[in-house]
Order: C-alpha cells, then sequence, then structure tokens
C-alpha cells in the first residue's frame, strides 16, 4: 500500500502543462500566421489601389500615351510623357521605384530607363498573369532590403492589360507584420496563459487538499496501527481474507510483579503512568532488535520473534528490558518468560471484530515460564538458550525443569540472574 499522496501538481507540471504549452504554441503560432497573411494580403490589396491610382492619374494627365502604353505599342516616343506623369504619381505615393510589363513580361515602361524593353521571366509575374492575383517577394538590391509588388492592372472591360511592379522599402510593411503579429500572440498567449497559471493555481489548491486529507488519514492510521501489532497490519494491507497458519516463533512473555497490589493502593492516574512507562520500555527494546509485540493485557505483554535468530534476539530484547527498567526504577519489577515451539497464527474472532495473534501451547508455555520467573529475571528454554549461542548463555543458571500446567512432560529451564534492584 502506497502511502504517498497523489502527486496531482507534479503530474499536471510534468504530464499535463507541457501538453498545454504545446497547445498554447500552436495557437499562438497559428494566430500569428493567420493574421500576418491577412496583414499582407490587406497590404496587397493597398498595393493593387496604389497601382490604380497611378493608371487613373496617368490616365488623365496623358490619356493617349497610356492607351498606346495598354494596347501593348511601342512606347518609346511616349517615354517622357509616361515618364513625367508617372514620376509624380511615385513621388506621392512613396514608391521607391517602378515598372510597366506587358503580358509577354516586356518591360513596357521603368523608372530606370535602363530596364526598357527588357523582358522578365520572373515567376512571380507569371503567376500574376495567370491567377490575376497581386504577388509580394522580398529582395536585396545593392545591399537594400526592398518588396517587388506585381499587381495586374485591369482595362475597362476587366481584363489584365499590364502588369505594374512596384519597389518598396521593407521598413512599413515588415513594422505592420510585427505590430500585428504581436497582437495576435498577445491577446490569444494572455489568455491561455492566464487559463495555464488559474489551472496551476487550482491543481496547487487540489494538491494541498489531497496532502491534507492523506495526511489525517495516515496520521488516523498511524494511532489505529498502535493499537495493532506489526504482523497484524501487514495482514491487513494484503487484502482479502486473513488466514490463519502454523509457524515456529520464539515467544517473548513478561508481566508485573505484584500489579494487583499496586493498582489497588494507588489512583488509577498514577496505574496508567507505570503501565505507560513499562510497557514503552518493552516496546522499544522488541522493535530494536527485530520483534513484534502481539499484544498487551494489563500489566502482561507478548512479543514474538521470527527469523534467523530469533532465540538471541528475542534474548537480547529480554536483556535490554531488565536492564532499563532497573535504571528507570519503576515500582513493579517484570518477569520475562522466553520460549520457541509451534503456534497458530491469524485472525480470531467475529467477522466484524477479531484479533491477528497467536495461539497454542508456545503461547501457554511462555507465559508459564513468565510466572515462574523472579522479580527481575528471565527463564527460557533449554533448546531456545541453545540456538541463541553459548555467549548467551554465560550468566546463565544450571538447567532445572519445572512443571507447566497443561503438559505432562516437565520443560527444561536456565535462569538469569536478577539485577539488584529488581530483586
Amino acid at each position: 500500500m502506497n502511502d504517498t499522496p497523489y502527486p496531482l501538481q507534479r503530474h499536471f507540471w510534468r504530464r499535463i502543462a507541457p501538453g498545454l504549452a504545446v497547445l498554447l504554441a500552436v495557437i499562438v503560432a497559428g494566430s500569428v500566421f493567420t493574421v500576418m497573411r491577412s496583414t499582407e494580403s490587406i497590404y496587397l490589396e493597398l498595393a493593387r489601389k496604389r497601382a490604380e491610382a497611378v493608371s487613373t492619374a496617368v490616365s488623365t494627365s496623358a490619356p493617349e500615351a497610356w492607351a498606346h502604353l495598354l494596347a501593348h505599342g511601342d512606347t518609346r516616343a511616349d517615354h517622357e510623357k509616361l515618364r513625367a506623369a508617372i514620376d509624380q504619381e511615385v513621388h506621392e505615393l512613396r514608391i521607391k521605384a517602378m515598372k510597366v510589363y506587358n503580358l509577354a513580361g516586356q518591360v513596357l515602361f521603368s523608372t530606370d530607363s535602363a530596364d526598357f524593353a527588357k523582358r522578365e521571366t520572373n515567376p512571380a509575374l507569371k503567376t500574376v498573369v495567370f491567377d490575376g492575383t497581386p504577388v509580394l517577394v522580398r529582395i536585396e538590391e545593392n545591399g537594400e532590403a526592398l518588396y517587388e509588388i506585381y499587381v495586374p492592372v485591369t482595362d475597362a472591360k476587366g481584363d489584365i492589360a499590364a502588369v505594374f511592379e512596384l519597389y518598396e522599402p521593407v521598413d512599413y510593411l515588415d513594422a505592420l507584420l510585427v505590430r500585428s503579429g504581436f497582437i495576435a500572440a498577445a491577446i490569444p498567449g494572455a489568455g491561455l496563459l492566464l487559463l495555464l497559471v488559474g489551472l496551476g493555481l487550482l491543481v496547487r489548491r487540489g494538491q494541498r487538499e489531497i496532502d491534507s486529507r492523506a495526511s489525517a488519514l495516515m496520521e488516523t492510521r498511524r494511532k489505529l496501527e498502535s493499537f495493532l501489532s506489526q504482523s497484524a497490519a501487514d495482514a491487513a494491507r494484503g487484502g482479502g481474507d486473513i488466514p490463519s497458519k502454523r509457524v515456529r516463533l520464539t515467544l517473548f512473555y513478561s508481566d508485573a510483579r505484584d500489579f494487583t497490589g499496586y493498582s489497588e493502593n494507588n489512583p488509577p492516574e498514577r496505574v496508567v503512568w507505570f503501565l505507560n512507562e513499562l510497557m514503552g520500555i518493552q516496546v522499544a527494546a522488541v522493535q530494536a532488535h527485530g520483534g513484534d509485540v502481539d499484544k498487551m493485557i494489563g500489566d502482561a505483554l507478548l512479543a514474538r520473534f521470527s527469523g534467523d535468530g530469533a532465540e538471541a534476539r528475542a534474548l537480547a530484547a529480554a536483556r535490554d528490558v531488565q536492564s532499563e527498567l532497573a535504571r528507570a526504577n519503576l515500582p513493579r519489577p517484570v518477569g520475562i518468560g522466553i520460549y520457541t515451539g509451534e503456534v497458530i497464527s491469524g485472525a480470531v474472532g467475529a467477522a466484524d471484530r477479531r484479533d491477528f495473534t497467536v495461539i497454542g501451547d508456545g503461547v501457554n508455555v511462555s507465559a508459564r515460564l513468565c510466572s515462574a520467573a523472579a522479580s527481575g529475571e528471565i527463564v527460557i528454554d533449554g533448546q531456545s538458550l541453545a540456538a541463541a549461542g553459548e555467549a548467551d548463555a554465560a550468566d546463565f543458571g544450571e538447567e532445572e525443569e519445572i512443571t507447566v500446567k497443561g503438559r505432562r512432560e516437565p520443560v527444561r529451564i536456565r535462569r538469569s540472574p536478577a539485577s539488584e534492584k529488581a530483586a
């Protein structure tokens, strides 16, 4: 079971936010592209209007020469008349240079007389002739960036009679494109960015709520698990029914000496304080040596040790308990019994109220060994002590036999000497 709260905020910024950012970039790029193309189209339409203004002005000031030009005749004789009329319009409309082509691509007029009668094979010019739509081309000429704008000019019937080529500096149109692109990017970009930030804040708030609820849940779980053994908690996490099984364990059983007399002669608050101190020392020692507290019944405690070195670890825990209790100088000492044997481990009780514990002869024997222990003493069966190792047996007394209720055969035990304070 994963105790970590769901990382909503991390998933949002790592998985969702990048996708939203890509979507934002696509929308902004699309908006910028669309607006810039629209701006360019508007600019081309304005260029068409300027070409029409030139043609109208020239046809008014030099009608014969203009008619001759549209008829694609030889305009050399009319060149000066056309230049005078066109130069004035070019200057007023701030056009840098201008050419007029017939439909075959031949230059009928140019503000640069050197271009007169030349033939142009530019694809942009052919596009205008065939499609009738203006075309914009960016060029570099003598180190200067210019736009070539090819614009069709129609006759009275609406047919394309000629093509104007206008040369203009790039500054004006580029400035328009930049401003329009910026506006196109700023409006949806700002909106989507605010949306992303807003979602981020909502996710952050949601994460705080998740963390708060998860923290409260885990705190409740920790409190509940403090009433359970670790074995019970582990079994519950597995889900489903909890099966009972036969296992071999080393059991640690302790209880306080003359606890009944102490309870009768002290107020309940004092008794509770004593039990808390007593159990605190024992639980810490058991857990420090890899054991698990199975249950606490009044002043009695049952712990279980399993796996490699279970006997040695149980004995080490018992030694630590007696040592710490002697140092703490609590009002009552304890006796400890240690026994290794087979027991049944599982859930016992009704379906809606069960206890996960160990039952069997081994539990009974460990309790009897505890009863046989004097104040501050450890009583352990001979086999468990042998399994713990010779070093641990050094301070134990000689082997003896005791009769255990419920057993026909006596149990061979050895005793550790009680501490002076306990004694």
